[in-house]
């Protein structure tokens, strides 16, 4: 066999490239920290068709010499490390060299560059790595660079970018984090002639805040700083309040040396000392800033720098664990607990309070049943009967007969006997105590007779989700206006996707309009969100389907839309349903083409024979 020979790979350099530049964001994020690098004040990006046909960065920095244009944009040349020993004490955003001469291979760039000590700048044109034009022009400090035609010399990698509004949440999103880490800073950010940022310079983290998340989010942002000297640790930023908690973790933003990066280490950290606060499957929302020796980060173990390595992992996570989750029981539990314990009494009128005293007190005082095979107290029957029915069986103990019990009685009391596990009745509508799964006797579709056991919210989605689907894809979803109209104010990137999906989003019975800015008017909503909308959950919709969208078409993504939606106002675990909710449940889920599987696939109902349970007893072998 001819073993083949080893040879030099032509255009190695665009293969590469690809390690850094994938899509747009990429050469946004590596062109702006390139601009912080050189001290700019105010950074301007301006893309067009979410970058793919243009990305334009310019910046007041302090610009590139002309002798060292031409050698910025070849592999591995920097003027911010020397060697590998450097990395011990990185104190910039760029550092191994590749970033420009990556963007070069793949485009076409121009770029335009002045430092102060020099008259007239330089005018550089590189197309596919190589310099088709060089010369010196008059132009301000700083560098001014615009990157044409993303992959136009690799189309099979150009085929693989999202659609713009996929691609250009990305750009926004990114473009946001940096604005966070750099508050000080002046950011513009314009797509097709269109402003979509504008952070101005010398703001606190709050302001900036409110400028990309909006009044609301700000508000529930308390201020952490917290210092330990000896051993150069400081985290710092914004915690946010139970209250704006997300559904993913992918809205807040971590910094360590004032470079966004992503950490599951710290993530976790984070989310496991808001435990008690949160919801299920609820993730806090935070800005925060960590300060390290940068000698304990390994911030070079991936392409885009995004993701990085602490050298004592355990250390770390204590550390951050500690101080927030100190913060948040001074801030969201101590703080909270007495405001939550007594704001229903504070307002209740005297009448009612005295009322809720007594419940109180009768609840305090309830004792559980003891049948050690004694006589029932004579007290013990002068429950009320009005509302319940009276228990057919009677009870008896050593064949004399005793007076029957209300019903009542033993549903809300345990029978409590030694070697015995405590019981009482369920509820006449067969809902468990839990609130959350209803049982029920019928029979199956084998004529088998036995008991079902029904998820009530799994049953509801399943009946939403046939509803909602059925009317967005007939266009007939019912709507209901608003006596008020309400203005609703989103970041750039909810923005982004909005007025993508406007038409589609009125399908599923949200009318919007665009107000101006990032601020949105909401109409109509469909009916199935009920007659008085709350606010905060219509944001928190829009936040949520936003995610859903990102990286998708709203084709694509339309079902899981639907399923969050019918998941979201669906009867929940926990709601108290009568006999009649119950009835118009089961009527409804019969109807639903499939009525044994949730939005999310899990089962709404379940079976269990009688003959089952005549094995279980033994009855039967």
């Amino acid at each position: 066999m001819k073993v083949p020979k080893i040879k030099k790979i032509i255009d190695a350099e665009k293969i590469a490239a690809g390690e850094v530049v994938d899509r747009p964001v990429n050469i946004v994020k590596e062109l702006i920290e390139n601009s912080v690098d050189a001290e700019a004040s105010e950074i301007r990006i301006i893309v067009k068709r979410a970058g793919k046909s243009l990305i334009q960065v310019i910046d007041n920095g302090n610009g590139i010499p002309s002798e060292d244009i031409v050698l910025a944009f070849e592999r591995h040349t920097s003027s911010k490390i020397r060697s590998i020993e450097d990395l011990q004490n990185l104190s910039t955003l760029g550092f191994r060299g590749e970033a420009l001469a990556s963007i070069a291979a793949v485009s076409k760039v121009e770029v335009t560059s002045r430092v102060e000590y020099e008259e007239k700048g330089v005018n550089l044109c590189i197309e596919g790595g190589k310099i088709t034009e060089q010369k010196r022009i008059s132009c301000p400090i700083g560098t001014n660079i615009r990157v044409k035609n993303l992959f136009y010399n690799l189309p099979a990698r150009q085929k693989f970018l999202k659609t713009d509004a996929t691609e250009l949440s990305h750009i926004t999103d990114i473009v946001q984090r940096y604005s966070l880490a750099y508050p000080k800073h002046h950011f513009l950010y314009r797509h097709n002639d269109l402003d979509i940022l504008n952070c101005p310079a010398l703001n606190d983290l709050k302001t900036t805040t409110f400028h990309i998340y909006g009044k609301k989010v700000a508000k529930f942002m308390e201020p952490i700083d917290f210092i330990e000297e000896s051993i150069k640790f400081r985290i710092y930023g914004l915690l946010g309040h139970p209250q704006i908690a997300k559904k993913n973790r992918s809205y807040s933003s971590l910094f360590i040396n004032n470079r966004y990066i992503i950490s599951d280490l710290l993530f976790r950290a984070i989310h496991e000392a808001y435990e008690g606060t949160l919801m299920i499957r609820n993730y806090p929302f935070f800005i925060i800033f960590l300060e390290l020796d940068p000698s304990v980060v390994d911030f070079n173990v991936h392409p885009k720098k995004l993701h990085i390595r602490f050298e004592k992992e355990e250390s770390i996570y204590n550390r951050v664990f500690n101080v927030i989750q100190s913060f948040v029981q001074e801030k969201f539990i101590i703080k909270e607990a007495k405001y939550i314990s007594t704001e229903l009494e504070d307002y209740l009128p005297k009448s009612e309070k005295k009322s809720l005293a007594v419940k109180k007190k009768v609840i305090e005082d309830q004792e559980s049943i003891r049948m050690d095979n004694q006589i029932i107290p004579e007290e013990h029957n002068k429950y009320e009967e009005s509302v319940q029915l009276i228990l057919s069986d009677q009870m008896v103990d050593n064949g004399v007969q005793k007076k029957e019990l209300p019903e009542t009685y033993l549903r809300d009391k345990y029978v409590i006997s030694e070697n015995f596990p405590k019981l009482r009745l369920i509820s006449q509508t067969g809902q468990l105590s839990n609130k959350i799964y209803i049982v029920l006797e019928g029979i199956n579709e084998n004529d088998e007779e036995g008991l079902f056991i029904l998820d009530q919210h799994a049953a509801s989605e399943r009946i939403n989700k046939e509803k909602i689907l059925e009317a967005y894809e007939n266009s007939k979803m019912s709507k209901q206006k608003l006596i008020s109209a309400l203005k609703i104010d989103v970041s750039p990137s909810e923005k982004i996707f909005l007025e993508v999906n406007l038409s589609e989003i009125r399908k599923l019975g949200f009318n919007f309009d665009h107000f101006g800015g990032n601020t949105f008017i909401l109409r109509e909503i469909p009916t199935i969100m009920g007659k008085i909308p709350d606010i905060n959950i219509i944001k928190e919709i829009i936040s949520d389907i936003t995610d859903i969208g990102k990286e998708k078409s709203f084709t694509d993504v339309k079902e899981e839309i639907i399923n969050y939606l019918s998941c979201h106002k669906s009867i929940r675990g926990g709601d108290d349903l009568s006999l009649k909710d119950i009835r118009h449940l089961l009527i409804e889920l019969a109807k639903c083409k499939d009525s044994y599987h949730c939005a999310h696939g899990r089962p709404t109902l379940r079976f269990f024979s009688f003959k089952e349970l005549d094995k279980l007893f033994k009855r039967i072998v």
